[in-house]
């Protein structure tokens, strides 16, 4: 069994505030990378789920978040209504 920083639920909830900031950013995965920043092969791969989500990654969703890593680990920091799938708003979100 493969040694991991993240456990798979971990990185299911940074992959979702991911796909939260492409919504809030403007729907474009560009501005995300620019945001974080990150290169575009690394989030490619990581939204692909063919590499996993480095702590890196999640510290950086964290800091532009402007909330603690262990909110971003438990999936806290994504907002009340949000789609895990699409990162879009739910109602009165």
């Amino acid at each position: 069994m493969p040694r991991r920083d993240l456990s798979l639920a971990e990185q299911a909830n940074v992959r979702a505030l991911l796909r939260m900031l492409r919504m809030k950013l403007g729907g474009n995965w560009l501005n995300v990378e620019r945001a974080l920043p990150f290169a575009h092969s690394t989030l490619a791969e990581v939204m692909a789920e063919r590499s996993e989500v480095s702590t890196a990654l999640a510290f950086r969703v964290a800091k532009l978040l402007d909330v603690s890593l262990h909110h971003v680990l438990t999936g806290e920091a994504l907002p009340p209504g949000t789609c895990k799938h699409c990162g879009m708003p739910g109602e009165g979100a």
